[in-house]
């Protein structure tokens, strides 16, 4: 009878200690509710270009050779591969909590005799498990399997981002040699017409005042164009950093926006962004991690029992019976002396579950948002350039016969600048529009979630 009463004291204490586990309230994920892209998508086009197309889609050869080059070696990329393999190995730690484990030790008693000491031995074997009665350690390993997905979407999702970000840099490196163009046109021949004037002062039909706005008008634009030079040499720079490469030793062959196609990407509904975008697939992936994190922290609450061969065969022959069931017993009873950090804890991981959520809810708020930005700014930009084109050639036509007429005698020569000056400005802005559309597009392709995975 006597020897029932740690088993009955036992059993009591385990099912205090089930009874006092926490149930802390979790989060729950929210889901898309827009079911269109709302009014400013109303000219998406029909039947355009499938996002399975990917960036071959642009029609440059140069622009896929830059991303394959980004995805070899772009560190972001290489630095989510590496969190892959530190995923891995977190998952690899969680399968070996529910495996035994071997140890050898030796053991050795030291025998004096006169004249020498000498060491008898013993090699001991012992082999140990952790019993999950719980499901402590199967919530842990789902969690590291969760970590495991997220790392694996988290990797995609910043190869996207890598290859937009490398797309967008390569479309401003275009538009910036095309307006350079631009200006050289303009400063070539605000030069011929300072040389005109320069002619005509000596013959006295041109004034110093004359002169002396044209020279101003010369310096300033090879100030904007020095200012431009600089700016696509930073472009070009950063784009050598998107591919892995050293500033000084990357070179770019010369690009116009006139090398690319202007696709028009279809769109999907709001509502399949959640299995299409990387980013949002990840944080659906921390969400299950979190949750097996919050499991984990609950079992810390209820009894363990580590078992060890060694252990149990030494008490059952120092203590019989009862030792055994005590030596059991002193880790079923542990969790009751750890309620504080137990709670701590648990506390901990219910608070990151719900942090996961809105993080979550934030990926699908920013994905939403992308994408009608998007399809807005392909749509404005798109309407831009055709405004654009339409006006230009009248501009330009305004702008020889302003210059001819000044040099007839007929307009005076600040007619000449206004008009000249109105045309820069339109070819300027022609080619900035044209890099909003490609923009737009580049856009649109990363707010979907690209090209699905093959």
């Amino acid at each position: 009878m006597s020897s029932l009463r740690p088993r009955a004291a036992l059993i009591a204490a385990l099912c205090a200690s089930a009874c006092a586990a926490p149930r802390p309230e979790l989060a729950i994920a929210p889901s898309v509710l827009s079911s269109d892209w709302g009014p400013g998508a109303a000219d998406a086009p029909r039947g355009g270009v499938p996002l399975e197309t990917g960036w071959s889609a642009f029609r440059s050869a140069e622009l896929d050779r830059l991303i394959a080059q980004a995805r070899a070696a772009n560190t972001d990329i290489a630095v989510a591969r590496a969190r892959i393999v530190q995923a891995r190995g977190q998952l690899g730690v969680a399968r070996s909590a529910s495996l035994p484990t071997v140890s050898v030790s030796g053991s050795g008693d030291v025998l004096r005799t006169a004249g020498h000491t000498s060491t008898d031995a013993t090699p001991g074997l012992d082999i140990a498990w952790d019993i999950d009665l719980f499901g402590g350690a199967r919530a842990g390993k789902r969690s590291a399997r969760a970590r495991l997905a997220a790392a694996a979407f988290q990797r995609d999702a910043t190869q996207l981002a890598v290859e937009s970000e490398v797309a967008r840099a390569y479309v401003l490196t275009a538009a910036l040699t095309d307006r350079l163009a631009v200006l050289d046109r303009a400063r070539d021949n605000a030069r011929e017409l300072e040389r005109i004037i320069l002619v005509r002062l000596r013959e006295g039909a041109a004034t110093k005042v004359d002169s002396g706005l044209q020279t101003i008008e010369v310096r300033r634009l090879e100030t904007q164009r020095s200012q431009m030079a600089e700016a696509r040499a930073h472009a070009v720079n950063a784009l050598a950093v998107l591919v892995g490469e050293e500033a000084p030793r990357f070179r770019l062959p010369d690009v116009t926006l006139g090398a690319f196609a202007y696709p028009d990407f279809q769109p999907v509904q709001p509502g399949e962004l959640l299995v299409r975008r990387p980013d949002i697939k990840a944080a659906e992936a921390n969400i299950r991690a979190a949750e097996g994190d919050v499991a984990r922290a609950r079992a810390a609450f209820l009894p363990s029992l580590h078992i060890s061969a060694r252990a149990l065969g030494e008490s059952a022959v120092l203590g019989g019976p009862l030792q055994t069931v005590l030596t059991a017993g002193a880790s079923l009873l542990q969790p009751i002396f750890s309620g504080g950090r137990l709670r701590g804890n648990l506390m901990t991981a219910s608070g990151q579950q719900v942090e996961s959520v809105e993080t979550y809810r934030a990926a699908l708020l920013t994905a939403t948002r992308e994408g009608a930005d998007a399809l807005n700014a392909l749509s404005e930009s798109r309407r831009r350039v055709a405004l654009l084109a339409d006006t230009i050639e009248a501009a330009r036509t305004t702008a020889r016969l302003a210059r001819r007429q000044y040099v007839e005698g007929a307009a005076d020569l600040q007619t000449v600048l206004n008009a000249e000056r109105g045309l820069l400005d339109l070819e300027d802005a022609h080619a900035l529009a044209a890099q909003d559309r490609l923009d737009a597009a580049i856009d649109l392709y990363k707010a979907m979630g690209g090209a699905p995975a093959r």
